[in-house]
């Protein structure tokens, strides 16, 4: 993990805990891999184990009122409504689950080496490729790159995917002021 992500991780959870009506938050990561990249992430559901839970990447785009996107099953965006086929049909950038999907982390756990070394295309390729078990969210989070100039005006979310560049000096549209500045 690079020091700029170390950086927002740390202003974006001190937002939530300064926002939050819950004030026992915790937050417990270990950065224990043996690469600090994606795959970190995973850590996550062997860590929060009981009631709901709903993960959001740090490059997603909160831009209006949330839909209600808790689910009681391992959920993950379904991104084959707006764009071409990939490697993989999921997007992790939003997760929900109720409940322990542990297994999850288990089965990376149990090969780690060799899933650091065959999924080179992210944990996304993982979760398709490894987990039986998944449900899909409707349409509700469609990718920025199709929205450059102007908001969506049917959601309240959006991902920036591979468009990570927008967050960098020089760059501005009407997303710039949702973006954690620092």
């Amino acid at each position: 993990m690079d020091e700029r992500t170390t950086k927002i991780n740390i202003m974006l959870l001190e937002e939530i805990k300064k926002f939050s009506r819950e004030k026992n938050i915790k937050f417990d990561f270990d950065y224990d891999l043996k690469k600090n990249n994606w795959f970190n992430k995973l850590q996550m559901y062997s860590k929060f184990k009981d009631g709901e839970n709903l993960y959001f990447d740090l490059d997603v785009v909160i831009f209006d009122k949330l839909p209600n996107l808790v689910r009681k099953y391992f959920t993950l965006l379904d991104d084959t409504w707006w764009r071409e086929p990939a490697h993989t049909p999921l997007n992790s950038s939003i997760v929900s689950w109720t409940g322990d999907v542990s297994y999850v982390w288990n089965t990376f756990k149990m090969y780690e080496d060799e899933n650091l070394e065959y999924y080179t295309r992210g944990s996304d390729e993982f979760y398709f490729e490894e987990i039986d078990y998944y449900d899909t969210y409707e349409p509700v989070c469609p990718s920025i790159k199709d929205y450059l100039y102007e908001k969506p005006k049917d959601y309240s979310i959006c991902t920036l995917g591979q468009m990570h560049h927008l967050m960098e000096k020089g760059w501005s549209g009407w997303y710039n002021k949702y973006f954690l500045q620092g």
